[in-house]
């Protein structure tokens, strides 16, 4: 316990105080390098404990020779990418709900992710709910437990 006479407000003392600036419009990464580098915004992308540019944690396609599910992993890869970089953008328009440029890209790039949602279920299987009626999959049928998920080993 600290005593009075270390510290005059008899508080505990602080270890740090973070300063924490406002983050401002930048240009944003290509959708692969933000997958791998873990943020859309290159600005946000600081030396603390930073990778060297492109390096990636991530685990490679499989190499597999089957085209079906080369164009399976292609469509998973690419609808990650997107993914990602919708849900920076939603944490960034959180705090920043007037930039135009933000709000623009993320519009574009949720409409895509619909489009690649529904091309994956009409090729593959759906990946969500959703994915079971933008997909323009038979009605009549209940798809959603159809086809090994990606967690399954679809995409490996």
């Amino acid at each position: 316990m600290i005593s009075e006479s270390n510290n005059q407000c008899g508080c505990p003392e602080h270890l740090a105080m973070a300063s924490v600036p406002k983050q401002q419009w930048c240009e944003p990464y290509d959708l692969s390098t933000a997958l791998k580098e873990g943020t859309i915004f290159p600005c946000l992308n600081l030396t603390f404990f930073k990778a060297p540019l492109g390096e990636s944690a991530l685990k490679p396609a499989s190499g597999a020779e089957d085209p079906q599910q080369q164009k399976r992993e292609a469509a998973m890869n690419r609808l990650m990418e997107v993914s990602f970089a919708v849900n920076d953008l939603t944490l960034y328009l959180d705090t920043h709900p007037d930039c135009s440029e933000g709000l623009s890209l993320f519009c574009q790039l949720a409409e895509e992710r619909l489009h690649l949602l529904a091309d994956y279920a009409r090729d593959f299987e759906p990946l969500t709910q959703l994915s079971m009626i933008t997909g323009e999959l038979d009605q009549n049928e209940y798809r959603w437990p159809e086809g090994p998920m990606p967690w399954e080993g679809a995409c490996v």
